[in-house]
């Protein structure tokens, strides 16, 4: 950590830890609740549903607040990496555990540093490069079956989605600190909504019928039960509260203090698995599981009185 950034980690700070802490949680629960969603709705039919339902919750605050200069190129650049990494994951969640698919979007937590480094050319520290060495195995025994055969479709998927949330972390921290907070939600969740309604239509079009990603899209909407309970929550705590909690306390910190903070959503992820869908990783799973938490760990180690930040 930079020393004005340690000088700096006052009660705002920690306050901003806080939140970002909470928000990790609900995440991790989300997991849980869009796995049973999914078992009868089409996927990018529910992101769209559940960011549509939080833009309106959240438009009516944008009209008493005042747009800064940039807005709509900081809102568009974060918000187009969102609904990548969204997309990636919500298209993979139906074909891994809600177990595996949190390790495996945790593994933004180490690539932060390096997408960083493309971002600014700041060599990541061998704390970094390590903690990615322990996570890149991690990913390897968590998405490689034990008895060979193919990659699964989901894992890889998923895997993308966090490499994906990578950079988005790392745009976050770059472009928030000179937006208001509420608008650069309010620009995120639009572009997301649209990406996801224009994602769905293509993959609906005849020409993809082959994919399993278009057939699982083709599904009607079932707005009875699971799939209307679950929009309502992570349209309005897990997509609103989530998403505007983030870009508010990203400004008071750097995108690898943020990116470490991330690393519970994987263990949260997991608890509620095991607890509510049962979900085993299996002796080959949890040994993938604690390499990627060893490499989120080992990258936040100080090596020579120097912190990876």
């Amino acid at each position: 950590m930079p020393p004005r950034e340690a000088a700096t980690r006052a009660p705002g700070a920690l306050r901003a830890d806080a939140v970002l802490i909470g928000v990790t949680i609900v995440w991790g629960s989300s997991f849980v609740v869009v796995k049973n969603a999914f078992e009868a709705s089409p996927p990018l039919q529910f992101l769209f549903w559940r960011f549509l339902i939080a833009l309106a919750i959240l438009a009516p605050v944008l009209f008493f607040r005042r747009r800064s200069p940039g807005l709509w190129r900081d809102g568009l650049v974060v918000g187009l990496l969102l609904a990548a990494g969204m997309g990636l994951q919500v298209l993979g969640i139906p074909r891994t555990t809600a177990s595996k698919a949190g390790f495996l979007t945790g593994l933004s937590v180490v690539l932060t540093p390096f997408a960083a480094y493309l971002r600014s050319r700041k060599i990541p520290s061998l704390e970094n490069a390590a903690g990615f060495a322990l996570a890149a195995a991690g990913f390897l025994l968590l998405t490689f079956p034990a008895e060979g055969g193919p990659v699964g479709r989901g894992d890889v998927l998923v895997f993308g989605c966090g490499i994906v949330f990578a950079f988005y972390i790392v745009e976050l921290s770059e472009r928030s600190g000179r937006q208001d907070a509420v608008w650069l939600t309010g620009v995120q969740l639009a572009t997301v909504v649209v990406m996801a309604g224009v994602a769905s239509l293509i993959l609906r079009a005849p020409a993809l019928s082959g994919l399993p990603e278009a057939a699982a899209e083709s599904r009607p909407v079932v707005w009875e039960g699971t799939f209307l309970w679950s929009v309502l929550y992570l349209g309005s705590l897990g997509t609103v509260g989530t998403f505007f909690s983030q870009t508010w306390a990203q400004r008071a910190m750097s995108a690898t203090h943020a990116a470490i903070i991330f690393a519970l959503e994987p263990v949260v992820a997991a608890i509620f698995g095991a607890w509510l869908l049962h979900d085993r990783l299996g002796g080959r799973g949890i040994a993938g599981g604690a390499l990627v938490l060893a490499g989120i760990i080992v990258s936040e180690l100080r090596v020579g009185g120097t912190r990876g930040r």
